[in-house]
């Protein structure tokens, strides 16, 4: 039932929908409607009972938004057709529909802080350009003629107003939302397309309304199907599977698509389009252009914003590019080095080994003991030396260490060989239980001896203390010395290179190629300080350990 609840509620809400434009017309407002707007109300309490998001407080606030919105229609209607007595507006019925908007708005930032919970000043810069052209419509289509408008006492003018206003508000935040958010499962879907036809239909509603082209809502109009939507679609929403990751925290992932880039550029464009239109009409007042100017000039200071952050991402993946350069040369350097040591080294050697072997079978053959012995004993030396070569080299590749006593107890045993080696007191507090997958713990075994080395030999320190520790799903490893220190005002790898860091910029490759951070601190006279922070997804460490 739950996997299917959302369908067979959709089906309810469409033989609803068929009813309330067959019914009587005071049935179906009166009896329809009500039920329309309640069984969705009903329809979010039980998917979020059901399916129990992360934000389930969300989709609570939607269910009240609901019902504040029928508990308006209802008592609309009963004025107008029961009652037939009293003012209609403005009245109570008001406050119960303009407590919607901010109840809606209020679950909708709960969804995206949840979705979303870093900064991204891209997609809220899109959403504001988005937010302003269309906010811009509103002022002058809907706002303006009630602010000029005569013979409305105080309370309408400002009733009269709330609505648009409230509806702008709804538009910004469900744009941060729908540009915003990078999951967009089916729920995603339908939230964000029962709001478009409930921002239309309150647009084209208030339109008539200024235009006096409608009276009251008595008839069963067809406008009234964009509110349907808005009902039956949210309960929908509630009830699909779905609507549990939209809850869940998403990685950024902002793409200028064609699609985006349009619909910026419309939005920017719509204060020209306005203007247009109204002196076609012959209404270009001062308080009109003041507004179009005032909005023009924000866009075009959002559009800088957004191509200042533009080109911040184009710097950032140039340089991604020449240091996926960079490594792709040393690893090529590596292999040609490595291919090199094994073709003199141990592949010659053995070709020796082979060759000696052969003599000694002959040996053998003959009766010749006491050479063959001999050989053998050479050849054994022989084939030792080779081993150690051959461990040497593989220790390049991954240290054996990692793997016969751990990480924790391989950075103690290389400080106290460090120790030893240089005579720098050297202590290292490693946490056993530490987690990582084998390449991040190699690259902190690298980066442990690269500083230790550099310590050995630039540091002139006393002492060195080495900290390898995990807390809330953060590793960090800390290498700090009492030495001279250095200018440390250089942050990228290029700076790096170019002042002559050659081993820093190394560790820097290392570390971000797992999707780390390294951390430098020194200054002339105060030691230095390296740190590398990197969390590990438990499903890459599972894979690692099989591997």
């Amino acid at each position: 039932m739950r996997r299917l609840g959302w369908q067979a509620y959709l089906g309810l809400g469409l033989g609803l929908c068929t009813a309330y434009y067959l019914v009587p017309a005071t049935v179906s407002k009166l009896v329809v409607w009500p039920l329309i707007g309640g069984s969705s109300a009903a329809a979010i309490m039980l998917g979020a009972r059901w399916h129990r998001p992360a934000s389930r407080l969300a989709w609570y606030l939607f269910a009240a938004g609901q019902l504040s919105f029928v508990i308006g229609d209802w008592l609309y209607v009963v004025r107008v057709r029961v009652i037939e007595s009293g003012p209609v507006f403005p009245s109570v019925v008001d406050l119960f529909y303009l407590a919607f908007y901010p109840i809606l708005v209020a679950g909708l930032l709960l969804l995206i802080r949840r979705s979303n919970p870093g900064r991204d000043l891209a997609s809220l810069a899109d959403a504001s350009i988005i937010v302003i052209g269309l906010g811009l419509l509103s002022w002058v289509f809907l706002i303006s003629p009630y602010i000029w408008r005569a013979g409305l006492t105080p309370g309408e003018r400002l009733v009269s107003i709330a609505y648009p206003l409230g509806d702008v508000l709804v538009l910004a935040v469900a744009a941060r939302l729908a540009i915003g958010v990078s999951n967009r499962p089916a729920t995603w879907w339908l939230l964000t397309g029962s709001i478009v036809p409930l921002l239309f239909g309150d647009a084209m509603f208030v339109f008539l309304q200024v235009s006096n082209a409608w009276g009251t809502w008595q008839h069963q109009q067809l406008l009234d199907l964009c509110w349907i939507l808005f009902y039956v679609g949210f309960g929908t929403a509630a009830l699909h599977p779905s609507m549990v990751s939209l809850s869940e925290p998403t990685p950024v992932t902002v793409r200028l698509t064609r699609g985006r880039l349009l619909l910026l550029a419309s939005a920017c464009l719509l204060p020209s389009a306005i203007l247009a239109i109204q002196a076609g009409r012959g209404r270009e007042s001062m308080p009109t252009v003041i507004a179009l100017a005032a909005g023009s000039a924000a866009l075009f200071l959002l559009a800088l914003l957004r191509m200042r952050g533009l080109a911040g991402e184009l710097a950032t993946q140039q340089e991604r590019e020449l240091t996926g350069q960079r490594v792709l040369r040393v690893a090529e350097f590596e292999r040609t080095r490595l291919a090199a040591e094994l073709h003199d080294g141990p592949v010659q050697r053995l070709t020796a080994l082979l060759y000696n072997l052969e003599v000694a079978r002959l040996h053998l053959k003959a009766g010749e003991l006491h050479d063959a012995d001999g050989l053998l004993s050479v050849l054994e030396t022989d084939l030792s030396v080779d081993i150690e070569s051959l461990r040497r080299l593989m220790s390049q590749l991954r240290p054996p260490v990692l793997d016969e006593l751990g990480m924790a107890s391989a950075l103690t045993s290389h400080g106290g060989a460090f120790q030893d080696a240089s005579g720098v007191a050297c202590t290292v507090n490693a946490d056993a239980a530490t987690q990582l997958t084998n390449e991040q713990e190699t690259v902190l075994y690298r980066v442990t001896q690269e500083a230790l080395s550099n310590v050995a030999k630039h540091a002139r320190a006393s002492r060195v203390s080495v900290l390898l520790a995990s807390d809330n799903g953060l590793t960090r490893l800390q290498i700090r010395d009492d030495g001279v220190g250095f200018d440390a005002a250089t942050t990228s790898t290029a700076e790096l290179v170019e002042h002559g860091h050659f081993g820093l910029a190394g560790m820097r490759e290392r570390v971000e190629m797992v999707g780390g951070r390294l951390l430098i601190d020194s200054g002339s006279g105060r030691g230095t300080t390296i740190a590398v922070e990197l969390t590990v997804d438990p499903a890459l460490q599972a894979a690692s350990r099989q591997g």
